[in-house]
């Protein structure tokens, strides 16, 4: 019995040592085909499944499925296919090599044999933890990163407190009682972020004298580096510009610096111009990411306050073209929505509007979540409700006595208060309320200061809006913003019946603050419209109509002020619709000066007939001939359409020729 229990055992470590010996091989046989093997290389997911294959059990094969499937990965299909083998992956790895984790060193010779090991395992918990945070799942992100601290690497090769710090940061606007690593308040959580900023530089400068035997300066360096990127963040979110600009300063010279945070750093303290420049640099280093770029965001807004807005929609519309469904696509579409408000054109406006609302965005690599793209949404919605008001009202000017305009902007009155009520309530439950949306020009706005005055000015009278800007004032140490203030203030006092007061605001701007006739010429087009309204002269209001026109014509059918132009007709046209779309102009709410009315714009129009297509030509001239509308050509057969394209195109609102459709909505 002795002897056949011995046999058994002998028969069983010789099996045993076999498999060992066979998977040795296996492993070794990986370890040779993995060479050179890049992660996101076409070839990378067929030999991931040679390499289970071969040994299911080696980590290898599950990382390199894991990590090519998130290197493709763009929705949310994507990145939570890809957890399972990146999770599978950690657990094999930490099984078979957690003494080589967790192994001291003191030179390269040292780490030499550690290396591959602790590099895939960073590669891992890296790729992890952005799926989890690409899905919204901000818990199982910190909670990874504490795993992967647990091991108490000498060199932190990922950087986990500033991935805890950036996690935290990210949603700030919550509480413990939805995350259990938050406090309970925006001010708490960036605090707790900074404290783990702040660590990690401490962590890296007590093992400085340790890790430099090991590795370059520079290597060293990048670990504080990756600090230094969240703490200018952080600090530009807080409106610390000299603690921000002191961070963005240390990462100047080094070729990781992010262009990106620093035009928004330029943006948001007035610096328009240097933003756009950092913007552009930006992009040309972001090739190749089909996800949402902010630059790309943000210089669409730029467009718009130069009054660029057919630019905003050619570039955005390229974008899409471009990227197709990927991540951004809502938020591309938002920014689409924007160009065509500005330029006038609200059905399109609205269409790109709802397509993004009925997108499931992800918001990958951004602090941008959910909350703001549903703020953007309603905030554009808001605006477009109430001008389809002024739309109904510039169409027909006597629109009191129909029926059908009248039931069209009660409508649109009814769409307005709802849509409004939503917002101020969305905005009442908001905690970020007065840092992001209320406060001008914050990091994390993503909507303009137009577009807030526009959709809240209604509720501006309201003595809490007249004590924040009033505060915002005192304490805002952004030069080049307090002017912004200031229009806030004009408007609300003006809200108010408070005219005179208005009017020193809008005085102290005009006499006082420098104003880029480049870059702000939105934020002009506003001062006169206000002007236009509260001036107490009829010659100053029509003075300042024109002001208004001649900077933003776009603007002004929706403001509710009454537009005159000169005439000047010409052509050989047939007579009887030459005399139809000419009458048809008395419908909308402008008006027709006398020819020796110089200082008004004079609209050239002229009428010709090719032998099959009656075609109407115009443009519009200010009284020192410069043009102001470029000479515009409309075939047409229907009188109609023919006077409405030109009288909003008196106001330079064209619908661009796009090269390409950015109709088409994704399956999403």
């Amino acid at each position: 019995m002795l002897r056949k229990n011995y046999i058994i055992i002998c028969l069983f470590a010789i099996c045993n040592l076999a498999n060992a010996q066979s998977k040795e091989a296996a492993r070794y046989e990986i370890d040779v085909k993995r060479f050179d093997l890049d992660y996101d290389n076409r070839e990378a997911l067929i030999r991931s499944r040679e390499f289970i294959r071969l040994d299911s059990t080696y980590y290898v094969g599950h990382l390199y499925e894991g990590v090519f499937k998130y290197e493709r990965a763009a929705d949310y299909l994507g990145f939570k296919n890809c957890i399972a083998p990146l999770q599978k992956a950690v657990r094999l790895l930490e099984k078979d090599f957690s003494a080589k984790l967790s192994a001291p060193y003191n030179s390269y010779s040292e780490f030499e044999p550690l290396r591959i090991v602790q590099y895939d395992y960073r590669m891992l918990v890296f790729c992890l933890m952005e799926a989890y945070s690409n899905l919204e799942q901000p818990d199982s992100v910190i909670n990874l990163l504490k795993h992967y601290q647990s091991w108490n690497l000498q060199r932190d090769i990922l950087g986990a407190d500033n991935y805890i710090a950036w996690t935290i940061h990210r949603n700030r606007f919550y509480t413990k009682e939805k995350y259990s690593f938050l406090e309970n308040s925006i001010k708490e959580n960036d605090k707790k972020a900074l404290y783990y900023l702040h660590k990690s530089l401490a962590e890296t400068n007590k093992k400085a004298d340790l890790n430099e035997k090991t590795f370059p300066y520079l290597a060293i360096e990048s670990d504080r580096l990756s600090a230094y990127h969240y703490l200018a963040i952080i600090h530009d979110y807080e409106k610390n510009a000299d603690s921000a600009l002191y961070y963005f300063q240390k990462m100047e010279y080094y070729n990781i610096f992010p262009y990106n945070n620093y035009a928004i750093f330029c943006f948001i303290n007035g610096y328009f111009s240097d933003a756009e420049a950092y913007f552009r640099v930006s992009l040309s280093k972001e090739t190749g990411d089909k996800r949402l770029k902010e630059s790309e965001y943000y210089m669409a807004i730029i467009e718009v306050l130069k009054n660029n807005p057919v630019t905003a929609i050619k570039k955005i519309n390229e974008v899409i073209r471009e990227n197709g469904s990927a991540a951004g696509w809502g938020w591309y579409n938002i920014a689409l929505a924007r160009g065509f408000l500005y330029n006038g054109q609200l059905d399109k406006a609205e269409q790109h509007l709802k397509k993004a609302q009925n997108f499931k965005e992800l918001h990958i690599g951004t602090t941008w979540g959910q909350s703001h793209y549903n703020f953007s949404i309603r905030f554009l919605q808001t605006i477009i409700d109430k001008q389809k008001i002024e739309t109904e009202k510039f169409e027909n000017r006597k629109y009191w006595m129909s029926l059908k305009s009248l039931t069209n902007i009660a409508k649109n009155k009814v769409n307005f208060i709802f849509n409004r009520l939503v917002l101020l309530n969305q905005l009442a439950a908001n905690p970020e309320r007065e840092d992001v949306f209320f406060n001008i020009f914050s990091s994390e706005s993503t909507v303009t200061f137009d577009e807030i005055m526009l959709a809240l000015h209604d509720a501006f009278s309201n003595k809490y809006f007249v004590r924040l800007y009033e505060k915002f004032l005192d304490i805002d140490k952004r030069i080049f913003i307090k002017k912004y203030i200031k229009l806030y203030l004009a408007y609300i006092y003006a809200e108010r019946g408070d005219k005179a007061k208005a009017l020193q605001y809008l005085d102290k701007i005009i006499g006082i603050e420098y104003i880029d006739d480049e870059y702000e010429v939105l934020f002009l087009a506003r001062i006169y419209e206000l002007y236009a309204r509260i001036s107490p002269t009829e010659e100053k209001r029509n003075e300042n109509l024109l002001r208004f026109y001649y900077k933003y014509p776009q603007l002004v059918p929706y403001s509710g002020l009454r537009m005159s132009f000169r005439l000047e007709v010409s052509g050989n046209g047939t007579n009887k619709t030459e005399d139809i779309i000419l009458k048809q102009l008395q419908d909308y709410n402008i008006s027709i000066a006398e020819k020796t009315k110089i200082s008004v714009p004079k609209a050239k129009i002229s009428f010709t007939n090719d032998g099959k297509t009656d075609i109407l030509e115009f443009e519009v001239v200010d009284a020192s001939a410069k043009t102001i509308v470029p000479r515009t050509k409309i075939p047409y057969n229907n009188t109609d359409v023919a006077t409405r394209k030109l009288v909003y195109g008196l106001f330079n609102i064209i619908e661009p020729v796009l090269t390409v459709n950015s109709i088409t909505a994704p399956n999403n």
